[in-house]
């Protein structure tokens, strides 16, 4: 019998000390009006989860047990609620091309399923895993001095896989160490962008997707230098996927 607590991987987690910083800009809709919002003390993924790391899930069955799904999430994963047109919800979309590049983060997943890989990762290791918040998010990328991007106030192509340099495809995850937050947390201006644990109210003016809407943050290969500031914030519906958005743990604080 597989052992799968031991062969499952939280993978390396970065603790963030509690703290206020000042949350969102004035440069767009959805994060204004920048205010200071204080954060307790939590841990979050050096990286997001990889290919590899999910690949444990699925074949431990995970996937197909409700004890790990949320009641919309489970209603997801029976076909009962959106799934953008996608027929197969065992495993994420384009699973067979992933599981060639085990080291890149995993892509093609909904809301759903980052949430139940947390819960399935957390009780084989008894640990509280959980998707981080958006305000923890921002707070692990730009720690408490408003900085635009991870690494400072100025936008420099090539420290992040973003849109300008024109890979347009992943890059393992945590392989440019120029692309860390003050806390030198990993990918968090480009890669992947990342599901939050935050759901997310449009305002009158603003045309989204039906039903569930989340919030994504951090840059991916496929934003510019606009939505890759650590302020973005991204909105996706909670039962949508795309090849540029995957997620990463956190655990504590709140």
């Amino acid at each position: 019998m597989i052992d799968y607590a031991s062969k499952a991987s939280i993978g390396l987690l970065k603790s963030i000390p509690a703290g206020t910083f000042r949350m969102g800009s004035r440069f767009h809709l959805r994060e204004a009006p920048a205010r200071p919002v204080y954060v307790a003390e939590f841990q979050i993924a050096n990286a997001p989860v990889t290919v590899s790391q999910y690949a444990v899930f699925l074949e431990s069955g995970g996937q197909d047990e409700q004890r790990y799904w949320g009641g919309s999430g489970w209603e997801w994963r029976q076909g009962r609620a959106d799934g953008w047109g996608r027929e197969d919800r065992s495993c994420p979309d384009g699973w067979q091309a992933q599981l060639a590049r085990p080291f890149r983060p995993v892509v093609g997943v909904c809301a759903y399923e980052a949430e139940a890989y947390c819960t399935w990762l957390g009780a084989l290791k008894n640990r509280a895993l959980r998707l981080p918040s958006e305000a923890e998010w921002e707070y692990a990328a730009r720690g408490d001095d408003g900085r635009p991007f991870p690494w400072g106030e100025e936008f420099q192509p090539g420290l992040a896989n973003t849109a300008e340099n024109e890979v347009l495809d992943t890059l393992d995850a945590g392989s440019l160490p120029a692309d860390a937050s003050p806390f030198g947390v990993l990918d968090m201006c480009g890669n992947v962008q990342q599901w939050t644990s935050s759901n997310y109210s449009p305002a009158p003016i603003e045309s989204l997707p039906p039903g569930p809407l989340r919030v994504a943050r951090g840059g991916s290969f496929n934003d510019t230098i606009f939505g890759a500031r650590t302020s973005y914030r991204h909105v996706h519906a909670a039962g949508f996927f795309y090849p540029f958005l995957g997620f990463r743990l956190a655990l504590g604080g709140r």
